[in-house]
């Protein structure tokens, strides 16, 4: 293996970091080209567990049957992620952030390392608890936003104004609104005010790990746009 190393250095920061004084009459750099052997002793122990690795990113776990697009202000993939994470909790509602879904997932086969792509960081479901006042903040953000991934209700705005918003189902008490999210976002990532200070009920199950798992368990995805929230400009 061949490797040039572009080797640049100065005196300058070693002299700032001295009490004295110095004026810096000259620098130079240099290009110094190392020839390194691959150690094929080393490659052949990593083999292994590259082979291992591509065997379980190219694992199809489940079939799209659209194509599952990022978008505002509702989008199928945002559909998709928090429709199936509500299944995983008691949570009355679901907001993600279109920040942290990572690509679009098309027609076909989904593979284990599509939802890496998807989902690519290390974000643990989280459950919240919100009052009426609180739930109307996100309810607005999400329109300042021009939509954001939601589930569990609907909102209808008129001019980016709200009209009014519903939920799916009837709640037991609205000044105990359940939301689930990602830890990120509950900890007031991508602004997330409303979550300020709220405590914080782990689910014990990453965002990523949701995905993956209802995919496995459903052989077939059918996800369209279905209106959750509608804005009507006049």
């Amino acid at each position: 293996m061949r490797i040039k190393i572009i080797y640049i250095y100065t005196l300058f920061s070693f002299l700032i970091s001295c009490s004295t004084t110095y004026n810096i009459e000259s620098y130079s750099d240099s290009v110094m080209i190392v020839n390194e052997q691959a150690d094929s002793n080393i490659l052949s122990i990593i083999k292994p567990y590259q082979d291992k690795i591509k065997k379980e990113m190219d694992e199809v776990i489940s079939f799209s049957y659209y194509d599952l697009i990022k978008d505002k202000p509702e989008s199928t993939i945002g559909n998709f992620v928090t429709d199936l994470c509500l299944k995983y909790t008691n949570a009355d509602v679901c907001i993600m952030n279109n920040g942290g879904l990572r690509t679009s997932i098309y027609k076909g086969e989904i593979t284990r390392g599509k939802i890496y792509e998807l989902m690519p960081f290390e974000n643990e479901l989280v459950v919240l608890e919100l009052n009426e006042n609180d739930f109307l903040g996100l309810v607005n953000y999400i329109l300042k936003r021009k939509g954001e991934p939601f589930s569990g209700f609907k909102i209808i705005a008129k001019n980016n104004k709200l009209v009014e918003y519903s939920f799916n189902h009837e709640l037991k008490n609205k000044n105990k609104i359940r939301v689930l999210t990602s830890d990120y976002l509950a900890n007031g990532g991508d602004k997330m005010w409303f979550f300020k200070e709220k405590k914080q009920e782990k689910v014990g199950l990453k965002v990523r790990d949701a995905i993956i798992d209802y995919c496995m368990k459903n052989d077939t995805i059918k996800v369209e746009l279905d209106n959750r929230i509608i804005i009507k400009n006049e």
